[in-house]
């Protein structure tokens, strides 16, 4: 699901809630103590003609996890619920279209020139390799089969059939007898069956170099007893610290590979 579908940030914030682990269970107990107010007043707003304030809705944004733009859309959309005359109401109608038909715009502009088919995805999100590769490509001391192998302390013969993969569907290209990112990117959702491979692949993988007690290496470990406010103050500070490494990340130069695992859950 996406916001842009939705005209009514309600039904939309309910559809979302129910589209939650078992059925967002406990889930307006958690908004409403992540808002401050009890969850009676949370479920009334939700199911009557109250509306939240800004604030709130901005509150709401960080606690599902929204982005920018989505976030200035649910904003769009509670006021267009709380406007108080028509000709207002009809101007952010016309902008919710807008910004609407923008959306779709770029989810089919990204779809048609950088998602990959279901197939290739199942084979790329199998094996940390696939990843791992393409990623390394992006660094000049590992542009070839050899290098890569030999880092990796891998059989030639793997690495060679992870690379032909990347290569024939675009995620890497071979330039100059060189390796190289290509212009295919893929995403794998949190709601997707792949996804949970996926973060195992890499997690298996750090088990593995926790072995290794390299001084370049971090694993933290820390159960632990905490208040329920709090827990979700950390919960809210994980996606903003995740935001400052890939702010950081995006224009540095690739020389080195390393994988980022945090969790955070209850237990």
């Amino acid at each position: 699901m996406t916001i842009f579908e939705y005209n009514d940030y309600k039904k939309f914030l309910k559809t979302w809630i129910e589209a939650q682990p078992k059925q967002g269970r406990g889930l307006v107990r958690r908004m409403a103590e992540h808002l401050r107010v009890s969850p009676t007043m949370m479920s009334h707003t939700l199911a009557g003609e109250k509306h939240f304030s800004f604030e709130a809705a901005n509150d709401l944004a960080v606690f599902i996890g929204l982005d920018d733009s989505e976030t200035e859309y649910l904003l769009l959309l509670v006021s267009h619920a709380k406007a108080g005359s028509f000709a207002l109401r009809e101007r952010f109608r016309k902008k919710i279209i807008s910004e609407q038909k923008k959306a779709a715009e770029i989810t089919k502009r990204v779809k048609a020139d950088a998602d990959l088919p279901n197939v290739a995805k199942t084979v790329f999100y199998s094996h940390w390799l696939y990843t791992g590769i393409r990623n390394m490509s992006a660094c000049p001391d590992f542009q070839n089969i050899d290098d890569i192998s030999k880092h990796l302390n891998l059989p030639r013969a793997t690495v060679k059939k992870v690379v032909e993969f990347l290569v024939k569907n675009d995620l890497c290209i071979e330039k100059n007898g060189h390796l190289l990112p290509g212009p295919k990117q893929t995403h794998v959702g949190h709601q997707s069956p792949l996804v949970s491979r996926h973060h195992q692949n890499w997690r298996l993988q750090g088990f593995t170099k926790m072995i290794d007690a390299e001084d370049k290496n971090l694993f933290f470990t820390a159960p632990m007893s905490l208040s329920y406010e709090t827990a979700e103050v950390i919960r809210q500070k994980i996606p903003g610290f995740i935001e400052d490494v890939i702010k950081l990340v995006r224009p540095s130069l690739s020389e080195t590979v390393r994988c980022l695992n945090i969790d955070w859950f209850d237990y």
